[in-house]
C-alpha cells in the first residue's frame, strides 16, 4: 500500500499472489482465497505458478482392436524389465514398439467390454474379469491362476511281478511350474494286487492353459482310505506310470484343500497374500495362502457387508491393513501380523462407501476414493490417520458432505454420471492423483480427469491438496510404464496414449487451457470503495513466438471483458543471424515481469483470466501477479 489512495495489492510485505490454489467453484468468487480459481481448465500448478498442462500422444499407430480397452497394466519382473499389457476384445496384448501384439495363449480368455482386474506378485500378473476363469502371466505364458484338479480317472491294471499285495486306489494331482499342487482328482477303481507291480495308465493330461509342468500319483495303503505319494511324472505328456512302492515307502499325504481362486473382479496384493472378491458370493473377501498366491483354502475368507446392498466393491492397502469398500460402508481389516487369527475387522466411522473398483489411489498416508452415500456418488472422500490401532476412534472417513475432499467443486461432482461410477479410474503419479470420470448429462464414457496435487511446491501453503479438471482426454484406465504415465482410451477405438508428453496438444488437437482468478476487492476495508484499476504486474514464461490472452473484468461482469494479447516471444538472435534494426541481439529471456495497463477499468472488484487462445502448441505460464488501483469514493 503506497498511499491512502494509490494501492498496490498485495503490498511488498505481503509478497505476491501465487495462483496455485486449484479450483474452488462452490463459494462466492470474491470470498475464495487469493490463490484459488472459480473456473479453470487444463492447467497444472508448479512452484506457485499456473500453466497449460502438457498434451498426449498415441502410443500405437494402429488400434489394438475395434473395441474398448478393458484394462491397462504394467508387469514388472524381478530383473527390472517392464511390459505394458492391454486387455481388449477378450484377449491380452503386449506393447512392442508402436504396436500391441496379441499374447497367443491369452486369446478369448476374457469377456469383451468387461473391465479386467490385475495385480502383481511373485513375478506374475494375475487377472480376472469376474466372468471367466482367472489367469496369470509370467512374461511368456498365459495360464490359469490356480492349479485346477484333474476331472478324469486313471486306469489300473497288472503290470508284472512285484512287491504289492492288497487292494489299492489311485488319485492324481496337477502341479504348476511354481511347484504348487492342486487338489486331487477323482479316484480310480479299486485294484487288488497279489505280489505284483501295478500299471497306472490313462493318467490325465492337463490342457496347456492349466500351466501344468508335472503330475503326482497318489495311492492308498492296503485297504486304506488316505492317499500317499507313490511317484511323480515330470512332464505333462506321459500317460502311464508303474507303481511298485511298498506301503511303508510311500511319501507325503495328498493335498485335500489346495483350492483355486473364485472368479473375481477386484484383486490386491498385501503382506505376501492376494486378496480377491468372490463374484458368486459378493460379501466375501478371500485370500491366498501366505507366500502362495496359487492356493485359496476353503476357510480363507472374511465376511464384509450385508450380502444384499452393501457388498464388496473395492480394495486398497492402507499401512498394515486392507480397506474394503462396500456401497454403504468402509471396513478396515487391521493386520498386526500375517496370521489371520489376529486380524480385526473395523467398520470405519462414517457413512460413505464406494462403488468404483478401479477408483482408489494412495497419496501421503491417505487413500482417496470415489465416495458413495446410499449407493449414490457424492464426491471424493479420503481415509487418513497418523497411526493404526484396532480402534474405530483413530480411523475416520469423512462423515458429512462438507468434509468431502471435493467439497470445493461440489457442483462439478454433481455432474459425474451416476450410471458410470464403476468406471471411475485413479492412479498416483509423482505426488498427484489422476481420477478419470464420466462427466456431463448423457455421457457414457470417461471424458474428464480431475488432478489432485499434493506436491510440496505449493508456495502459498494455504491448501494441502489442490484440484483441477482436465478435458480432452478420454481415459478408461491408467498405468505407469518406464516412469511415464499412460492412459487407455475409453472411446472403443483401441488406442493407448502417453500423457504429459512435453507437447501442448492432444494428439494434434488444441488444448483449451484457461485460468480465472478470484474477484479481488483489494485491501481489507476497501471492499465497498470504487476503484480505478491501473495495471496488472505478472511474471510470465516467454514460451514461444505466439501470444497468450489476458482478460480483465470488473464487478462480476458476464461479458467478454477487456482482452489484451501478451507477446510470449522470448526474442533474441544467435550470433551471425541477427539483422540490425530488426532483431534483438542476445539469447532472449525465458521469463519476463510484464506490466499490463488496464485501460481505465473501474469498479469495486476485478478479475483476471489467462488463456493459451485454445491453439495447438501454445501454452501460458503465470508465476505470480500484483495489481494497482486508485481508491475512489465509498459506494
Amino acid at each position: 500500500m503506497t498511499s491512502p489512495y494509490r494501492r498496490i495489492y498485495p503490498s511488498t510485505g505481503d509478497a505476491l499472489i501465487f495462483l496455485d490454489g486449484g479450483l474452488n467453484s462452490k463459494f462466492p468468487v470474491s470470498t475464495i482465497l487469493d490463490n484459488e480459481s472459480p473456473d479453470c481448465l487444463n492447467v497444472s500448478f508448479e512452484n506457485g505458478a499456473v500453466e497449460t498442462r502438457e498434451g498426449i500422444t498415441k502410443v500405437n499407430t494402429a488400434p489394438i482392436a475395434s473395441a474398448s480397452i478393458d484394462g491397462l497394466y504394467t508387469r514388472n519382473d524381478n530383473n527390472s524389465n517392464q511390459t505394458m499389457i492391454a486387455f481388449s476384445n477378450g484377449s491380452a496384448y503386449t506393447l512392442d514398439g508402436s504396436s500391441f501384439i496379441t499374447i497367443a495363449s491369452s486369446q478369448s480368455n476374457y469377456t469383451p467390454g468387461i473391465r479386467v482386474a490385475s495385480s502383481e506378485y511373485e513375478n506374475h500378473l494375475f487377472s480376472c474379469d469376474g466372468l471367466a476363469v482367472p489367469y496369470k502371466y509370467n512374461g511368456t505364458d498365459w495360464t490359469r491362476h490356480g492349479v485346477y484338479p484333474p476331472t478324469t480317472t486313471s486306469t489300473v491294471a497288472t503290470n508284472a511281478a512285484g512287491l504289492l499285495t492288497g487292494s489299492y486306489n489311485y488319485k492324481v494331482t496337477f502341479e504348476n511350474s511354481q511347484v504348487v499342487q492342486g487338489d486331487v482328482g477323482p479316484a480310480s477303481v479299486t485294484f487288488t494286487a497279489a505280489s505284483e507291480s501295478i500299471l497306472v495308465s490313462a493318467i490325465p493330461v492337463a490342457p496347456q492353459s492349466y500351466g501344468v509342468s508335472s503330475r503326482n500319483i497318489y495311492r492308498t495303503i492296503t485297504s486304506g482310505v488316505e492317499y500317499y505319494l507313490a511317484g511323480t511324472i515330470n512332464d505333462n505328456t506321459t500317460t502311464s506310470f508303474v507303481d511298485n512302492v511298498e506301503d511303508d515307502a510311500l511319501g507325503a499325504t495328498a493335498p485335500t484343500d489346495n483350492g483355486v481362486p473364485s472368479k473375481y473382479g477386484i484383486i490386491k496384493y498385501h503382506q505376501d497374500r492376494l486378496f480377491i472378491n468372490d463374484v458368486g458370493n459378493p460379501n466375501l473377501v478371500k485370500y491366498s495362502e501366505l507366500t502362495n498366491p496359487y492356493v485359496f483354502k476353503a476357510l480363507n475368507f472374511l465376511t464384509v457387508g450385508d450380502n444384499s446392498f452393501d457388498i464388496v466393491k473395492s480394495f486398497e492397502v492402507y499401512e498394515n491393513g486392507l480397506l474394503v469398500f462396500g456401497k454403504r460402508t468402509t471396513t478396515l481389516i487391521y493386520m498386526p501380523d500375517t496370521d489371520p487369527v489376529n486380524w480385526v475387522k473395523i467398520v470405519l466411522n462414517g457413512h460413505y462407501g464406494s462403488s468404483s473398483p478401479f477408483g482408489m489411489a494412495k497419496i501421503k498416508n491417505q487413500v482417496i476414493f470415489p465416495a458413495t452415500e446410499n449407493g449414490e456418488f457424492v464426491g471424493l472422500g479420503v481415509v487418513s490417520g497418523a497411526s493404526f490401532q484396532p480402534s474405530a476412534t483413530l480411523l475416520t472417513v469423512s462423515a458429512s458432505g462438507s468434509d468431502l475432499l471435493s467439497d470445493k467443486i461440489e457442483d462439478q461432482m454433481n455432474l459425474v454420471q451416476q450410471g458410470e461410477i464403476e468406471n471411475i479410474s485413479s492412479i498416483t503419479f509423482k505426488e498427484k492423483v489422476y481420477i478419470s470420470v464420466t462427466y456431463g448429462s448423457g455421457e457414457t464414457k470417461n471424458n474428464r480427469i480431475y488432478v489432485l496435487d499434493s506436491s510440496i511446491s505449493n508456495l502459498s501453503r494455504k491448501q494441502k491438496i489442490t484440484m483441477v479438471p482436465w478435458s480432452g482426454i478420454s481415459a478408461e484406465q491408467f498405468t505407469i510404464y518406464d516412469n511415464n504415465l499412460y492412459s487407455a482410451s475409453s472411446l472403443s477405438d483401441g488406442f493407448v496414449y502417453k500423457m504429459l508428453d512435453g507437447t501442448y496438444n492432444d494428439d494434434s488437437t488444441a488444448i483449451d487451457s484457461y485460468y480465472e482468478t478470484k474477484e479481488f476487492t483489494g485491501f481489507k476495508g476497501d471492499e465497498n470503495f470504487s476503484k480505478d484499476f491501473r495495471y496488472l504486474r505478472m511474471l510470465v514464461d516467454k514460451a514461444g513466438d505466439y501470444y497468450m490472452n489476458m482478460t480483465a473484468r470488473e464487478d462480476s461482469d458476464k461479458g467478454t471483458g477487456n482482452t489484451q494479447q501478451i507477446n510470449l516471444n522470448p526474442s533474441g538472435s544467435l550470433w551471425g543471424t541477427m539483422i540490425w534494426g530488426v532483431d534483438l541481439w542476445g539469447g532472449g529471456t525465458y521469463q519476463e515481469d510484464i506490466k499490463v495497463f488496464l485501460g481505465g477499468a473501474r469498479g469495486k472488484r476485478i478479475q483476471f483470466r489467462f488463456t493459451n487462445q485454445n491453439t495447438v502448441d501454445q501454452r501460458f505460464k503465470v508465476h505470480w501477479i500484483k495489481y494497482a488501483y486508485n481508491l475512489k469514493g465509498f459506494r
